[in-house]
């Protein structure tokens, strides 16, 4: 059942909700500031980026993981802008020689965004960036997640577990935060206490137990905290460190859910990982739930997508990630964005959907993980009824018309980039 997000009223009452003017001289900054946030709220932009260079500040989207131009300013409105993102950060106007984090928030058509901002020191001025957290726009449920029904399936079985670590990879902007908030919401029950430490908490949910790290509170320590509060299950934002690995797989093995994140290429390399982070393999294998390791794919445009035929060249690609000749020649036609595009869509794209990669603790599995051996782990993963690679799952989407080879190869990395 979809949790509603939980919203701090007495927290919004006391900030303002926009950027304010306070004079003649930043109106117009204020103004853009204002157009632009909203702005990208409404057209699901994930960053805000505003760049200085020598004579002026470029303004970028990231929308559906790509970053295009949408505005240029003058140096004067950068430094205003800068002074703005300082103030409603809460940081000092004078410090500029160190790099700068910050939050704030903001409304939008009767909703609330939750803004990060990172102020960065450069040559010619500051980078800024800034990354929207929409509190109903992203948040879903298991059920309503994109993914494959067996993967779905034995995430729950996975979850189910009275005990496990569950680990989610995958380069920033995976969508590996939106997985996990999927998974908490189907385990949110008020039979269990579930608490998370995360770095920022990036949306509120109703009934679940949410810390935030900082200076002195680090992952490790909010673990070591959250064990004494009786929880059944547990989300650790980020694996960042031996501690936390070694603490996390600790509390797996004594009773709890535990959920994480590693920044790994594959779910298999999640177990080299963890071993170089100083886990003891012994513990790892037997606390280990599942390694998912998951890519955001841009999708075609259904309305204007262009049909190219199969070539050499593309059946070799597939061959490559052991599709197998059925599959392929199955499939006469792949399919290309229009450049141009359509009234629905932006360039021939139009959103991103996941693609994953699951691993699940059978015994020859965990076998693997106890001898730290690689391709022993892959070759169990190979067995497995729900395992594919990234790239085959990928390659699969292009083969059924949802996505293009080239998109594929440049997500997964797989091949070579072919324009």
């Amino acid at each position: 059942m979809q949790k509603q997000i939980g919203r701090v009223h007495h927290e919004v009452a006391k900030e303002p909700t926009e950027f304010i003017s306070t004079g003649s001289t930043d109106a117009g900054a204020v103004a853009f500031l204002n157009d632009i946030f909203r702005r990208a709220a409404r057209e699901s932009i994930s960053d805000l980026h505003f760049e200085d260079t020598d004579t002026e500040c470029i303004i970028r989207f990231r929308r559906n993981g790509e970053l295009v131009e949408v505005a240029r300013q003058s140096a004067q409105m950068s430094r205003e802008f800068d002074k703005q993102f300082r103030v409603k950060c809460k940081k000092s106007l004078v410090e500029r020689l160190t790099p700068q984090d910050g939050k704030f928030r903001f409304d939008v058509d009767g909703r609330f965004v939750d803004v990060r901002v990172s102020i960065l020191p450069i040559g010619v001025g500051q980078s800024i960036v800034c990354r929207l957290l929409d509190q109903q726009a992203t948040l879903m449920t298991l059920d309503e997640l994109q993914m494959p029904e067996n993967i779905r399936s034995t995430i729950r079985t996975v979850v189910s577990q009275p005990q496990g670590l569950f680990l989610v990879t995958g380069p920033t902007g995976s969508g590996k935060t939106t997985t996990l908030y999927g998974i908490l919401q189907h385990l949110n029950t008020p039979k269990v206490k579930i608490i998370t430490a995360e770095d920022p908490i990036e949306y509120r949910i109703s009934g679940i137990v949410q810390s935030q790290t900082n200076e002195r509170l680090t992952f490790a320590s909010a673990l070591k905290s959250m064990l004494r509060q009786d929880p059944d299950i547990i989300l650790v934002g980020e694996i960042r460190d031996s501690e936390t690995a070694r603490i996390a797989t600790q509390a797996a093995l004594t009773g709890h859910i535990v959920l994480s994140t590693l920044h790994t290429n594959s779910a298999a390399v999640s177990l080299t990982r963890m071993l170089d982070l100083g886990v003891d393999q012994n513990a790892l294998a037997a606390s280990v739930g599942g390694f998912m390791a998951q890519r955001l794919v841009r999708c075609l445009c259904p309305h204007c997508k262009v049909a190219t035929p199969v070539t050499p060249y593309a059946v070799g690609q597939m061959q490559s990630q052991n599709l197998s000749d059925d599959e392929i020649s199955a499939v006469d036609i792949l399919y290309e964005p229009n450049r141009n595009g359509c009234e629905h869509c932006t360039k021939g794209w139009s959103g991103r959907t996941p693609v994953f990669e699951l691993i699940i603790p059978t015994p020859e599995a965990r076998q693997a993980i106890e001898e730290g051996n690689l391709k022993a782990l892959i070759r169990a993963a190979e067995a497995q009824r729900q395992y594919q690679t990234l790239a085959q799952h990928a390659m699969r989407m292009a083969l059924d018309g949802s996505t293009s080879l080239n998109e594929v190869m440049s997500v997964t990395g797989s091949g070579f980039f072919i324009e």
